[in-house]
C-alpha cells in the first residue's frame, strides 16, 4: 500500500472545557504541542516524511479528528501525549482514549500508537485499556525511528504491543544524549505559529494582553536533578540528569519563533532553566546581544535563585525575563522535607523575592495546599505568606498524585482513593479529587484551594497592585477571571 506519510504526530483536541471548565475560553493558555514538533524535526531528520495535526488548537471532536487521520494516509498516527508539564498531562487521557476508539471505528487497519508523559508512567495500564496498537515508554525518539525504518518489534526499544492477547514490552531506549547533535531543530514550520492560535498564559502578557497570540514554548534543557513527591517528570526520563541544548541552539529556535512567526512571548517549559550558569548565562548573553524583544517565563527554584548574584538577576531583565515562575509550595518547613522538595525558611523565600522583584522581575509563584502534613493552620498560614509576598500571578494547587509520581505508588500502596477518571486529575476540573492529608478529607483540601484563590485574586491591595504596575485593561482582566466559579463535584455541586 503507498502511503502519503510515515508518520503523523496528534495532538488531541476537544479537552478544554474538561479540564477548566469556563477558565478555557479565555484565560487559559492554549500551547503548542512542543513536543511533537520536536520529534518531527528528529524524524525528518531521519529521513522520513512526517506531519502535525494540532486538533488542540483547532478544537476539533473525537470524530472530525479521526476523519483528519484518515485522510492523511500515514502508515503510522502517533498520539503525543504531553502538556505544559508531566502533572498536567494526565487529564486529557480522556480525550485521547475517546480519540482512540473513534480513529478504530472508522478504520481499524490504522496502526495506532501513544506516546508521552502519561503513557510512559503507565505502559501496561494504557495498552490494556485504549484501543491502541502500541504504547511507547519514555522519550520515543528512538523508538519511532526503529518503527519507521521497520525493525522487529522485539529489537525497538521502549516499544510496548500485544501479541494474540498478551502484552510484551521491550526494554527502555536509552535517552538522547547529545540533545544538539542528534534532534535537530523543531519543526515549527509544521505548527501554524503565525496564525496567531496559541495563546500565553494571561499573567504573561499582563502588560499587553492584546498579544498573548503571538506565543510559543520550547525547552532548551531536559530533565530535573530533584525527586519532588508530587512530580512526575521521572516516569518518562527514568533518572535524574538533567542535558542540555546548546546556547546557540536554543538562540537559534527563538531567532527563527521571533524573526518568522512573529511571536513575542515565549514560555521555557524547562523543569529548571535557572539552574546551571553556564546554560542560562550565554542564553541571556546572547539575547542581550540580538535584541529580539521577546517576552520569557521560566521556571525557578528558591535555593537555585538564592545562589544566583544580582547582576546575574539584572542580566535576566535585559534579556526579557520578565517572569520567573517559582516553586514556594509551602512555607511550613516539615511540610516541605516530607514532599522532598527541600528546606528553607520564610525568610529565605522573602530575600529571594525582593531580590528577584528588585531586578524587575515579576513572580507566578506556585503553593500548593494538601501536602502531606498539612492541617487548616498550615494551609492558612501559606495563604497568608502569599499575600504578605504579594507576587503579581500566583498559582494555588491541591497536592494530587498523578501516574508517575511518588505520591501516586503511596496512594496505592496505602489505599488512598485516586480520581476515578482521567479528568479527576484536571485541577480545574468538575471532578478533579485531591489527596486528602492525616488531618484534612479531599473536600477541606480542594474547598480551601478555591477559598484562596478568590481571597487573593479579590483582593484589593493585590488589584491596586496589578492596576498601578500593569494598567486598569489588566485589573479588570484578572477581575473577570476571578468571577468565573468553579463547579466542583466533590462539594456537591
Amino acid at each position: 500500500m503507498a502511503y502519503d506519510l510515515d508518520i503523523l504526530l496528534v495532538n488531541v483536541g476537544g479537552t478544554r472545557k474538561r479540564v477548566y471548565q469556563d477558565l478555557g475560553g479565555e484565560f487559559a493558555a492554549v500551547e503548542p504541542p512542543f513536543w511533537a514538533a520536536l520529534t518531527a524535526g528528529y524524524l525528518r531528520k531521519c529521513g522520513f516524511h512526517v506531519d502535525i495535526l494540532d486538533a488542540n488548537l483547532l478544537n476539533l471532536d473525537a470524530a472530525v479528528t479521526a476523519e483528519a487521520i484518515g485522510r492523511s494516509n500515514a502508515r503510522y498516527t502517533a498520539i503525543v501525549v504531553y502538556s505544559q508539564q508531566a502533572n498536567t498531562c494526565t487529564p486529557i487521557m480522556t480525550g485521547v482514549g475517546q480519540l482512540c476508539r473513534a480513529v478504530k471505528q472508522r478504520d481499524a487497519a490504522v496502526r495506532l500508537i501513544l506516546t508521552g508523559w502519561h503513557p510512559s508512567a503507565l505502559p501496561e495500564r494504557t495498552l490494556r485499556e485504549e484501543a491502541c496498537d502500541m504504547v511507547v515508554q519514555g522519550e520515543g525518539f528512538y523508538t519511532l525511528r526503529d518503527l519507521l525504518q521497520d525493525k522487529p518489534l522485539r529489537e525497538v526499544p521502549g516499544l510496548w504491543w500485544k501479541e494474540g492477547g498478551e502484552v510484551l514490552r521491550n526494554g527502555r531506549a536509552a535517552n538522547v544524549a547529545d540533545l544538539t547533535g542528534e534532534l535537530g531543530d523543531v519543526a515549527w514550520d509544521l505548527l501554524p505559529l503565525a496564525g496567531g492560535g496559541y495563546r500565553a498564559f494571561n499573567w504573561m502578557c499582563l502588560q499587553d494582553l492584546d498579544t498573548r497570540n503571538h506565543y510559543a514554548s520550547m525547552f532548551t534543557s531536559l530533565g530535573c536533578p530533584y525527586r519532588c513527591s508530587f512530580c512526575a517528570i521521572h516516569a518518562t526520563f527514568g533518572d535524574r540528569r538533567v542535558r542540555y541544548w546548546s546556547p546557540e541552539w536554543a538562540l537559534r529556535q527563538m531567532g527563527v519563533l521571533a524573526a518568522q512567526y512573529g511571536v513575542k512571548h515565549i514560555n521555557l517549559i524547562d523543569e529548571l532553566f535557572v539552574f546551571k550558569p553556564e546554560h542560562y548565562v550565554p542564553i541571556a548573553e546572547g539575547l542581550v546581544e540580538r535584541n529580539y524583544g521577546l517576552n520569557f517565563c521560566a521556571f525557578a527554584r528558591v535555593d537555585r535563585v538564592d545562589a544566583m548574584s544580582d547582576d546575574e538577576l539584572r542580566l535576566l531583565k535585559r534579556a526579557g525575563f520578565n517572569w520567573l515562575k517559582l516553586g514556594i509550595e509551602s512555607i511550613a518547613e516539615e511540610v516541605l522535607r516530607r514532599a522532598h522538595k527541600g528546606r528553607y525558611t520564610r525568610d529565605v523565600v522573602r530575600r529571594v523575592v525582593r531580590r528577584i522583584h528588585d531586578a524587575g522581575i515579576d513572580l507566578c509563584a506556585n503553593f500548593m495546599f494538601g501536602l502531606p502534613g498539612d492541617t487548616w493552620d498550615t494551609m492558612q498560614d501559606n495563604l497568608n505568606f502569599a499575600m504578605e509576598l504579594n507576587c503579581a500571578f500566583p498559582s494555588f494547587f491541591c497536592a494530587m498524585a498523578p501516574p508517575g509520581s511518588d505520591l501516586y505508588q503511596e496512594a496505592l500502596a496505602k489505599g488512598i482513593p485516586l480520581p476515578e477518571t482521567w479528568t479527576g486529575y484536571a485541577q480545574q476540573g468538575y471532578d478533579f479529587l485531591p489527596l486528602p492529608t492525616e488531618h484534612l478529607s479531599a473536600a477541606d483540601v480542594l474547598a480551601f484551594r478555591d477559598y484562596a484563590f478568590t481571597a487573593y485574586f479579590a483582593n484589593p491591595r493585590y488589584l491596586r497592585s496589578i492596576e498601578a504596575k500593569f494598567g486598569p485593561a489588566a485589573r479588570d482582566h484578572v477581575e473577570r477571571m476571578t468571577r468565573i466559579e468553579l463547579k466542583r463535584k466533590l462539594l456537591g455541586d
